[in-house]
């Protein structure tokens, strides 16, 4: 593949690809998005002077390119959630009926940071012990499809204990599951981890989602099929003795207590699905204990779920990729109204990639072979793709290696 060639086909499918949203405008907000996406695609960095890059030929030019991004980013004269909306409905039209949303909360930790708005206290898991740093909580959900091993975030929404209108964590995650719900009109199985299966959350989650699997601590209070009220690790052990093996697993009918996870109507059946199976973590041995709306008795068995939520997993790859390739925790704005909108440019950027994957594979193909020791195998999706572009951009624009990403 010929560099310049190859960046003159990305550049001509990302304008198409942002063409329904309005964003090949000549001047204004939705410009500015336009290039800092573009720059997140083909510089692999969510930093404004290397988005620059690929748009000035000169020092005085970045400067004025810097600037003029980072005023649009934080502009409060423009209401930005039309647009945002329309992004992610764009990338919510890619989700098909039996695609996996992983969604997994996350935090951007800015240790040193002193002057950044709504500042709250998060636990920076990049570190050993996980210590307590300033920053900002993120919710993220992400799409995967396994056909086209496609992973792309569909929503990262910064937030903080400090923002105005704050009311509480459960609040904040009702909403956006409302959000996710009405972009992708049910579309997709939902795929939760332990620690969000508190009564706050399954309570929005029966309201607006009809297929779900949520991991359970043994902990977790629940109505078994004779009536009575138990936790989930006695209903867990009781079905292992009890239930027939199926793909390695048993399931059993189960409830969630009405007194403690608010419902309305009727509420949808439940399953409990017990693999047969343990596994060691941190030297203890554990079981998955998974609570699934909408699958079992529906065309999926004990045996797709569990692959399904084994799957759950690509959310730390998600992350892993936008914390390695894209760089997302070293984003450098002061507003949080300019983070907002950074993270709607990188989702974007994600769907554009997951987009190729999807469309393009023989081309993908080629953009992966650009990359040194292509044929080594990588644990993230889309790694060596999103190398690739940054190869054909900087070998097709002259644009010089970054040395701050």
């Amino acid at each position: 593949m010929n560099a310049k060639d190859g960046y003159a086909k990305a550049l001509s499918l990302f304008d198409d690809y942002l063409q329904p949203l309005g964003m090949l405008a000549p001047r204004g907000p939705l410009r500015a998005m336009a290039e800092m996406t573009r720059g997140i695609v083909f510089t692999s960095s969510v930093q404004l002077s290397n988005a620059s890059r690929l748009l000035v030929d000169s020092p005085r030019s970045l400067r004025r390119t810097v600037d003029r991004l980072s005023d649009h980013l934080s502009d409060t004269t423009w209401d930005h959630r039309e647009w945002a909306a329309a992004v992610l409905q764009q990338l919510a039209d890619a989700v098909e009926e039996d695609d996996l949303i992983p969604i997994d909360g996350t935090e951007l930790a800015k240790p040193y940071a002193r002057k950044m708005q709504y500042l709250c206290t998060v636990k920076d898991a990049s570190r050993v012990d996980d210590p307590l740093v300033r920053g900002y909580w993120c919710f993220g959900a992400y799409h995967w499809r396994p056909s086209s091993h496609a992973l792309s975030p569909l929503m990262l929404r910064p937030w903080s204990t400090r923002q105005p209108g704050f009311l509480s964590e459960n609040d904040l995650i009702g909403r956006w599951f409302w959000t996710l719900r009405q972009a992708t009109a049910g579309r997709g199985i939902w795929l939760i981890d332990r620690g969000a299966d508190r009564p706050e959350i399954l309570s929005p989650l029966l309201q607006v989602q009809k297929r779900w699997i949520v991991r359970l601590r043994q902990d977790r209070p629940l109505i078994g099929p004779d009536g009575t009220l138990g936790n989930a690790g006695t209903w867990a052990a009781w079905a292992l003795a009890n239930r027939t093996v199926r793909g390695k697993a048993v399931t059993l009918e189960v409830s969630l207590p009405p007194e403690q996870v608010r419902q309305y109507g009727t509420p949808p059946k439940l399953h409990l699905v017990v693999p047969t199976h343990t596994f060691i973590r941190n030297g203890k041995e554990e079981r998955w204990i998974l609570l699934t709306c909408g699958l079992i008795g529906h065309h999926v068995g004990p045996r797709q779920t569990r692959y399904d939520y084994a799957l759950r997993w690509r959310a730390e790859d998600a992350k892993r990729f936008l914390g390695q390739i894209w760089h997302v925790e070293r984003f450098l704005t002061r507003s949080f109204l300019a983070l907002e909108r950074l993270l709607w440019c990188v989702c974007l950027a994600g769907g554009f990639i997951a987009m190729l994957q999807r469309e393009e594979p023989e081309w993908c193909g080629e953009l992966r072979s650009r990359v040194l020791y292509h044929r080594k195998k990588d644990r993230v999706p889309c790694y060596r793709l999103a190398r690739g572009l940054q190869a054909v951009a900087i070998e097709g624009v002259a644009m010089p290696m970054l040395n701050n990403a």
